[in-house]
C-alpha cells in the first residue's frame, strides 16, 4: 500500500514566500542602487544562493547545512583513504611480482634438477672400439712402465685380471655370469658440462643388497694417471648413487704378481689411495688384494 502523502503547509510557503521576495528586493537593491553598481560581490552571491535553496526546498525531502559540510568532509577523508590505499596496493603488487619471480625461478631450477634426475643413469657393456681403446690406454702405461725397468712386457695382465676376478667373486660366492665385464656407466651424457668421459670398468655386479664396480689395476701401475683416473670413477659413482638412491661402491683390485714386486716409480703404491680417504670412509671406495699364486703367475707370462 502506497504511503499518504504528506499534507501541505501553507502558513509555511506564504513565510517562504515572503522571505524570498525580501531576499530579492535586498539582491536588487544591492545591485542596482548601491554603489558600485552592477558589482557583484561576495554577500549578493550568498544572498542568490541563500534564494536558490529556499525556491528549491519545496522539492527537497530534507535538507541541511550541516549534512552539505558533514559530506564535504567525508570526500576528504575518502580522498586520503584512497590515497593510501594505492600506496599499499603498489606495495602488495611489488611484494606479489617478487614473490612471483622467486618461484619461477625455484621452479626453473626444479625444472633443471629434475630433468638431471629424470635422466636415469645406465650401466651396460662398453662396446668393442671402446674397449680396444682402454686396453690400448693401459698397454701404454705398462710399455711406460717397462721402459723404466719396473715391469715385464712378457705377462699376460689381462689374464692376471681374469683370474683375480674370479677369485675374488668366488670369495663372495658369486658366479662369473652374474658380472658383466667391461661396464660402461652413462651418467653425465648431455649434462656433464666439462666433459663426456664415460669410465668403463673391469666388471659390474648388480644384488639384492646393493651394486658394485670394480676395477682391478696391478699393483705396479698405481701412479698419478690413475689417480686420476680413479677421481672421474667415482665421481661418476657418486652421482649415479645420489641419482638412483642406492647402495653402490666401487672395489678397487690390487693385484700382486710373484716375481712383479719392486719400488714401483712412483713411490708406495698405497701414496694413491691416500687421496681418497673421504670416499674409503664413506665406503664408496673399497681397495682388496688379490695375490697370485707362483703357478699363477707362470701361467699368466708369455713363452
Amino acid at each position: 500500500m502506497a504511503d499518504n502523502p504528506k499534507p501541505t503547509n501553507y502558513f509555511v510557503r506564504i513565510l517562504l514566500g515572503v522571505l524570498c521576495a525580501l531576499i530579492a528586493g535586498m539582491i536588487l537593491f544591492r545591485y542596482l542602487r548601491v554603489e558600485p553598481i552592477g558589482e557583484i560581490s561576495s554577500g549578493l552571491l550568498t544572498l542568490v544562493g541563500i534564494l536558490v535553496v529556499l525556491v528549491l526546498a519545496e522539492s527537497f525531502d530534507n535538507f541541511s547545512i550541516g549534512k552539505l559540510i558533514a559530506i564535504s568532509r567525508d570526500a576528504r577523508k575518502k580522498e586520503v583513504e584512497n590515497s593510501k590505499l594505492e600506496k599499499l596496493n603498489a606495495s602488495l603488487l611489488s611484494q606479489l611480482i617478487a614473490i612471483s619471480t622467486s618461484q619461477s625461478q625455484r621452479q626453473s631450477s626444479t625444472t633443471v634438477q629434475g630433468d638431471y634426475y629424470a635422466t636415469a643413469p645406465v650401466v651396460g657393456k662398453a662396446t668393442e672400439t671402446e674397449v680396444q681403446e682402454k686396453e690400448k690406454t693401459e698397454s701404454l702405461a705398462l710399455e711406460e712402465t717397462a721402459a723404466k725397468g719396473t715391469a715385464r712386457l712378457s705377462m699376460d695382465w689381462s689374464k692376471a685380471e681374469d683370474i683375480a676376478l674370479e677369485r675374488f667373486l668366488k670369495q663372495r660366492n658369486i658366479h662369473i655370469s652374474n658380472a658383466i665385464r667391461d661396464a660402461k656407466l652413462s651418467i653425465l651424457q648431455g649434462i656433464d658440462s666439462i666433459s663426456t668421459i664415460q669410465p668403463i670398468f673391469d666388471a659390474y655386479i648388480k644384488a639384492v643388497d646393493g651394486e658394485t664396480f670394480i676395477d682391478i689395476r696391478p699393483e705396479r701401475l698405481l701412479s698419478p694417471i690413475y689417480r686420476d683416473r680413479l677421481y672421474v670413477m667415482l665421481s661418476h659413482i657418486h652421482h649415479y648413487r645420489s641419482s638412483k638412491n642406492v647402495n653402490v661402491h666401487l672395489d678397487v683390485l690390487v693385484l700382486k704378481v710373484p716375481g712383479e714386486e719392486g719400488r714401483a716409480p712412483w713411490g708406495a703404491p698405497n701414496r694413491v689411495f691416500k687421496f681418497f680417504d673421504p670416499a674409503i670412509a664413506s665406503g664408496l671406495l673399497q681397495i682388496h688384494e688379490i695375490e697370485l699364486s707362483e703357478a699363477e703367475a707362470n701361467e699368466c707370462r708369455r713363452q
